[in-house]
This record gives structure tokens, C-alpha cells and sequence, in this order.
């Protein structure tokens, strides 16, 4: 997984699971050159709205996995 790859999946579950209010200070950390991916992952964790679908929780894996 590429540091594009990392940057398109977590926009892609904050977009889908996170509030829209919440979302401003995840584009902060997906902005810094050394993305804060435990953070950005234990800060979505608290504040996702909706039950994670199986295939959005394959790609959460994944990019623990490649990044924590």
C-alpha cells in the first residue's frame, strides 16, 4: 500500500463514517508529510457513526497492518 493509497482509503472511511463537523481535523493529520495513522485510526474508532461493513473493516486491517 503506497502513501497515495493510505491517504485515498482513510478519506474514503471518514467521508462514509464520520460526521461531517468531525471531519475537518482529519484532514489536518492527512495533510502532514508523516501521516499519524494510530491516531487518525483511535480518533475514528471513537467518533464513526455507523457500524463498520466488513469490507470497510478488511481495509482497516489492512492499513494497520502496512502502517502500526
Amino acid at each position: 500500500m503506497s502513501h497515495d493509497e493510505l491517504i485515498n482509503d482513510l478519506m474514503y472511511l471518514i467521508n462514509k463514517y464520520i460526521p461531517e463537523g468531525d471531519r475537518g481535523k482529519f484532514k489536518e493529520f492527512l495533510m502532514m508529510d508523516d501521516v499519524p495513522v494510530k491516531g487518525i485510526l483511535a480518533d475514528f474508532n471513537k467518533l464513526s457513526i455507523e457500524p463498520i461493513d466488513d469490507i470497510d473493516g478488511e481495509l482497516i486491517r489492512k492499513i494497520y497492518f502496512y502502517f502500526c
